[in-house]
């Protein structure tokens, strides 16, 4: 059988040497690129001392990198797209919005001069010119320099507070200020928003330490004391800083921690811009980060089991790892940004605005080890306020989010009980070294799936669900493979490069692993090879999915390419250059139809919250496009347990009225409509009294909402997750299945 992964990678080491230069700034003024790297500039205002700044400047490695990922992107990619001016451009957006993603340190005047230089970008970065992107970032870090300035002379002031005032948050779309006023403003603002943060999440505090108090006094006084260990005092906790002591440290780390940068970095940001443009999984990853992206490959790493991104200044959660360490915490989800790190016994180091690679470095640490991330919930919207929460840092090896299996048994509506079998699969896994090593009992999601399917055919099972929720992929083999366990022999997917279609079928001769009803619950976080296995089990008609409207959407192949031998016949030199990760084809199911942006259509659609968020392939900036190719000749599942519209219908028509009287699905609606309200307000007020009632408004709905659920969820639910905690879309997803024993069993 033909084989194809949909990652493929190498291994590189680091080393780089840092190139920096000191410049005094000169505060208030438009920033130029010919100044910020000339030197020129007046001194600082008499009442404060001049600020240095570190300045970046490439070598002429930098440019031999650069020179060969142009290149390379303009040859290999899928899209092949041609590098003129219009592409530049492109590029001088992104850039732009990846060092100053909320419009606050630029002036229109700034952009406009960097703008002269727009429509030669990717000309000069193909001859190895790179100085632009050091000539911005210096800018940038120029402006930053004075914002940090400007907040010392700010919170040094009492601050006055206009119950009217509002602030923005989201500012991608926001114009650049137009003057040095504008942009004060727009300062002020902001350091506005900060202290009301602050202050929140110091009440918070306070209000959760007196509701802790009190059920434990009620407790002590209602409860029988004898026998019982006296707890002891815990110790007082160390002075904080004030608040405008706080967001004034976070500004200065910020600047130190970019003054810190090596000039590799700036080019790791320019050349990632330049892959960003063709589509948003290619990407130029510096030696460093080339380390960092094996790491998290191999399923190995001590940190908190979280895939992280950078957006707005945020550190925001994109995934939480099945049975990594922020998962077993509980608390953590996606879409919550981080804001704070504090190791054990240490402070809180603000990390807002910082590199995403340095938040990484502050997450990881010893195997057993405390972490505390300063979070702001998702699900709170713009008024959240601060929470804490401790992580026991661990690793996330293979074994551990290898597929599990077990039998839940229910029954059906007349009464009688049948064995439904899950199986929850968090990736499709491999060992690769193993395969190489010739070990034939080799981890894979294949062979852990197939020994769970002899389990459950000892267990007499009647039916099958598979969890592939939040399932972001992994290798295409095993989900080629997987999909051969359910269906009879043929075509599974059609993978299109620049060159030539191929199609790839399961190698099993037809041999069926499990031939009785079988459900696919999937999520918007299901997505690339995922969303393989699943429309094939779709377009065979052997399965019906469940679960979000649609998947991530993800129809695109990656391959990593290592770029030190590249160096070699260049330059005849060897040297660690990085990685690039680019987009060389594109997935179609054996219906014709693309997975990109799409993703896998659910037949039965339940309540989530994703349908709120801006999530999936769609949501990413130069996302490929959706289009069809020709379908491939194949027998779609004949007998009893094939699933027709007929039976999708009914079953659907039955989910909806069982959605409709739960108490939990009522509860969750409930926080969805919350949810949408949230999100609906873009702008919050710059007033602590008025942002403290939302706040509260808010939390006692929450409450409510818990009441409820907790009184009215059902008693004999069988169906719980791995905190123990009632999971609706798997018990509607046994119900869906109960349902179909019985019809198809007619």
């Amino acid at each position: 059988m033909k084989r194809l992964n949909d990652t493929i990678r190498f291994t590189v080491f680091f080393a780089v040497i840092a190139a920096s230069a000191v410049f005094v700034i000169r505060p208030a003024a438009p920033l130029c690129a010919q100044e910020t790297t000339a030197g020129q500039g007046t001194a600082a205002p008499k009442e404060s001392a001049p600020t240095t700044v570190s300045l970046k400047s490439p070598n002429r490695r930098m440019g031999l990198i650069s020179s060969l990922v142009v290149q390379l992107l303009a040859k290999e990619h899928y899209t092949r797209r041609q590098m003129d001016a219009a592409y530049s451009g492109e590029v001088f957006d992104e850039y732009l919005r990846f060092l100053d993603p909320t419009h606050i340190f630029f002036l229109e005047e700034d952009v406009a001069e960097f703008a002269k230089q727009k429509d030669d970008l990717a000309r000069n970065a193909a001859a190895g010119n790179v100085q632009f992107a050091f000539d911005v970032f210096n800018a940038r870090s120029l402006r930053m320099a004075e914002y940090r300035d400007f907040a010392r002379d700010f919170l040094s002031k009492p601050v006055k507070y206009d119950p009217e005032e509002t602030f923005r948050l989201d500012r991608e779309d926001a114009p650049w200020p137009k003057d040095v006023a504008e942009q004060r403003d727009i300062w002020a603002k902001r350091l506005k928003n900060e202290l009301i943060v602050a202050r929140m999440s110091d009440r918070a505090a306070e209000e959760d330490a007196k509701e802790a108090a009190e059920a434990k006094k009620d407790k002590d006084e209602s409860g029988d004391k004898d026998g019982e260990k006296k707890e002891e005092t815990p110790p007082p906790a160390p002075p904080l800083l004030t608040p405008e002591q706080r967001v004034q440290k976070r500004i200065d780390q910020l600047c130190t921690t970019v003054a810190g940068m090596d000039p590799i970095d700036v080019l790791e940001g320019y050349l990632t811009s330049f892959a960003n443009v063709y589509d948003p999984h290619s990407t130029y990853m510096s030696p460093s980060t080339g380390e960092d992206f094996d790491i998290h490959i191999s399923l190995n790493l001590s940190g908190i089991g979280a895939v992280l991104s950078s957006e707005d200044g945020y550190t925001k959660v994109v995934e939480v790892v099945q049975n990594g360490p922020a998962d077993k915490e509980g608390t953590l989800r996606e879409n919550d940004r981080i804001i704070g790190v504090a190791q054990e016994g240490g402070e809180t180091v603000d990390v807002m605005d910082m590199p995403l690679s340095k938040v990484v470095t502050l997450l990881r640490g010893k195997e057993g080890s405390r972490v505390t991330l300063t979070i702001l919930p998702a699900r709170q919207g713009a008024q959240a306020a601060p929470e804490k929460i401790t992580i026991v840092r661990g690793k996330v090896p293979m074994n551990e989010s290898r597929a599990q299996g077990r039998v839940i048994e229910a029954k059906d509506s007349t009464g009688a009980t049948k064995k439904i079998g899950v199986i929850d699969l968090p990736s499709f896994y491999i060992d690769f070294a193993a395969v190489r090593r010739g070990d034939e009992e080799y981890n894979s999601s294949g062979h852990d799936t197939l020994r769970i399917l002899n389990d459950f055919a000892d267990e007499k099972i009647d039916g099958l669900i598979v969890d592939l929720r939040s399932n972001g992929g992994g290798s295409l083999t095993e989900a080629i493979d997987l999909s051969g366990f359910f269906v009879p022999e043929g075509p599974i997917v059609q993978v299109k490069d620049k060159a030539s279609t191929s199609i790839l079928r399961d190698g099993d001769n037809g041999q069926v692993a499990y031939g009785g009803p079988m459900l696919v619950l999937v999520n918007r976080y299901s997505a690339s090879s995922t969303e393989i296995f699943t429309a094939a089990l779709k377009d065979y008609k052997r399965a019906v999915v469940v679960g979000d409207p649609h998947t991530h959407g993800k129809g695109t192949v990656q391959v990593v390419t290592d770029l030190d031998n590249y160096m070699l016949y260049l330059a005849s030199e060897k040297f660690s250059a990085g990685q690039l990760k680019l987009t060389n084809a594109k997935f179609y199911r054996v219906n014709g139809e693309s997975t990109q942006l799409k993703g896998v259509d659910a037949d039965i659609s339940l309540p989530g919250f994703s349908e709120n968020e801006d999530t999936g392939e769609r949501a990413l900036r130069h996302a490929l496009s959706y289009d069809a190719i020709r379908p491939v000749g194949f027998t779609p599942y004949e007998g009893k347990y094939a699933v027709t519209p007929k039976l999708v219908s009914e079953l659907r028509k039955n989910s909806e009225e069982r959605v409709s009287a739960d108490p939990v699905f009522k509860r969750l609606l409930a926080d969805i409509k919350l949810y949408e309200e949230i999100r609906a307000e873009k702008d919050v007020p710059l007033d602590f009294d008025k942002r403290w009632a939302e706040y509260e408004r808010e939390k006692a709905i929450q409450k409510e909402q818990d009441k409820i659920y907790k009184s009215e969820r059902l008693s004999n639910s069988s169906k719980k997750n791995k905190n123990d905690e009632p999971d609706p879309y798997l018990d509607e997803s046994v119900n869906i299945m109960l349902d179909m024993i019985r019809m198809m069993d007619k």
